[in-house]
């Protein structure tokens, strides 16, 4: 089957679909007492720990529990009442465990238990007789990163944690090896050279940056550097839930492109292999590497992070894994491509899946930019001139604009009152989260969803980003436009903004923003080393060479 896939994609389907009961039951009239829900919780959990993992009824009543619990915690209340009950239910094995931290992690905001399941989790899966199954463990282990990654989970120790990720990640691969059967290496002689396979957990239309990425990248590979891609969607994120207190986390999933076999991009036909929806299981793992291998590509091209696939083609074939952005992706390749310098305390975690630092190819991720449709200024915004036009840009602002963000806005705002700062992206709580900061709630404002944000940059002075794992494309698109965009040094927008940018805490800001405005000269130089970090950035060929290339030198090292 063909599929069209211009440069711009329609808006694709996003599949929901959690453990539901019939006539669903939630637990209400209990918000305002943490002993109410604790003997909720002991009444429901009379049956066990494991019981929400048979009982759908109970699994959405407990869900909604957790839910209203965490929502009071945050807000200050005493956990005493909730974390005794939750004590005194037995637990008899490693799956109890698990359910009783995540129970911690996400109704107490206990911030060691997000780590404790995942050691639970590892342990288990290596004893021999483990409880939980192969996607029960991938289940929790992608809703995790997620949930830290959206701020809905606190982490005690974020090292601990990201190391305690890459033990399990490797104790999951060893389950696929051993449920597989063995092959051979491809060798070198019998490799097509100019065959690339491009690997990715998530592709699909709508506006999911790294899928269009992905076009950009598979084009130039084959019009610039003169490669033949074949490009696998191994689609490994859930399309339900498999485990409770997880927020009935799934993943965005196109059902269309699952019937592809080509894709024609601009015009360009690209072959395409899509695996089944959801969890890649043993079997489905093998089949794909087997057909990977029977292609005999010289390289496998591996950008995301938590591919089974292509973890399993190392030692059969080379493969190179790239994040799309700045971090360390769980992944066992043959190298690595990083965005950025290696820090010296990542060792051990590259060790985890049998790299060494000399093993690490360093480029620079790259970011296009789209044209502005409709270029608006300060007075279409109902702004004055003299507003200093602040953007904060984000699919899941939501999560991402913490209250202590909040109230660093706040701050900034009571110190340069010109600063108005305007929220682009989907915001449910925006009216609760400015309402207990006046300045803010009156000089900020949120405008939801924005289908052209190039267009909306042309008003902005300056950029500023939350605390949060992602972020680089927009940060990379205000560069573009000579925007200073400001970030702590953390995170993806930390790596693509540049020390030039860096703020050590927000309330360097206020003043930043106020020198920007009032010194002509400052701010015109400002602008430039925008525009100039942008240059680093923009260009994904070169992003590409230096794959290559950098593949080529490791080769040549043997």
């Amino acid at each position: 089957m063909e599929i069209s896939a211009p440069g711009v994609f329609i808006s694709g389907p996003a599949v929901y679909d959690p453990v539901q009961a019939d006539g669903e039951q939630v637990v209400t009239g209990v918000e305002n007492s943490l002993t109410d829900l604790a003997d909720t919780l002991a009444h429901i959990l009379a049956g066990g720990m494991e019981e929400p993992i048979f009982d759908a009824g109970v699994w959405v009543r407990m869900e909604e529990l957790a839910g209203t619990c965490g929502k009071l915690v945050a807000a200050g209340a005493d956990p005493t009442p909730f974390a005794a009950a939750l004590d005194r239910v037995p637990r008899h094995n490693a799956r109890e465990e698990t359910l009783y931290h995540l129970l911690r992690a996400m109704a107490l905001w206990d911030a060691d238990a997000a780590t404790r399941v995942i050691e639970i989790l590892t342990a288990d899966l290596e004893s021999g007789q483990p409880r939980h199954s192969l996607i029960q463990a991938d289940y929790i282990l992608r809703a995790m990163i997620f949930g830290v990654w959206t701020n809905r989970i606190k982490l005690a120790d974020p090292g601990a944690h990201d190391m305690a990720i890459r033990r399990l990640w490797h104790a999951m691969l060893n389950q696929y090896r051993a449920a597989m059967p063995a092959r051979d290496p491809v060798p070198a002689h019998a490799r097509q050279r100019d065959l690339i396979i491009i690997t990715t957990g998530q592709f699909i239309r709508g506006a999911h940056q790294p899928s269009t990425d992905m076009l950009d990248f598979v084009t130039k590979l084959v019009l610039r550097l003169g490669r033949r891609v074949v490009l696998v969607n191994t689609a490994d994120g859930p399309v339900k839930s498999y485990f409770p207190y997880l927020g009935n986390f799934v993943s965005s999933v196109d059902r269309e492109l699952a019937a592809g076999t080509k894709l024609v991009i601009d015009g360009l036909p690209i072959p395409f292999i899509h695996l089944p929806l959801g969890f890649t299981d043993p079997q489905m793992a093998s089949e794909a590497r087997d057909q990977i291998l029977a292609l005999k590509p010289d390289l496998v091209l591996s950008f995301g992070t938590l591919c089974p696939v292509s973890d399993l083609c190392h030692g059969l074939l080379d493969v190179v894994a790239i994040p799309y952005g700045s971090y360390l992706p769980f992944a066992e390749p043959t190298w690595l491509a990083l965005p950025r310098p290696l820090n010296p305390g990542e060792t051990p975690a590259l060790a985890v899946g049998g790299l060494t630092p000399d093993r690490v190819i360093r480029i620079e991720y790259s970011y296009a930019p789209p044209p502005a449709m409709t270029v608006r200024n300060k007075a279409a915004l109902g702004l004055g001139d003299d507003t200093i036009l602040t953007l904060i840009i984000g699919l899941r602002l939501a999560r991402e604009v913490t209250p202590d963000f909040a109230a660093a806005l706040d701050a900034a705002v009571q110190a340069e009152p010109r600063l108005f700062f305007l929220f682009v992206g989907q915001m449910d709580n925006y009216a609760d989260l400015v309402a207990p900061h006046p300045a803010l709630a009156a000089r900020s404002r949120s405008q939801g969803h924005e289908t052209d944000v190039m267009g909306l940059m042309a008003a902005a002075d300056l950029y500023i980003n939350p605390p949060r794992g992602g972020g680089g494309t927009s940060a990379a698109y205000a560069l573009s436009r000579g925007i200073p965009a400001y970030s702590l040094n953390s995170g993806d927008v930390g790596v693509v903004v540049g020390p030039a940018f860096h703020l050590s805490s927000y309330a360097d800001f206020a003043p930043a923003a106020t020198r920007y405005t009032d010194d002509p000269d400052l701010r015109g130089q400002l602008q430039e080393k925008a525009k100039a970090r942008f240059a680093d950035i923009s260009s994904r060929e070169r992003m590409l060479r230096q794959i290559l290339d950098g593949v080529k030198a490791m080769r040549a090292k043997g």
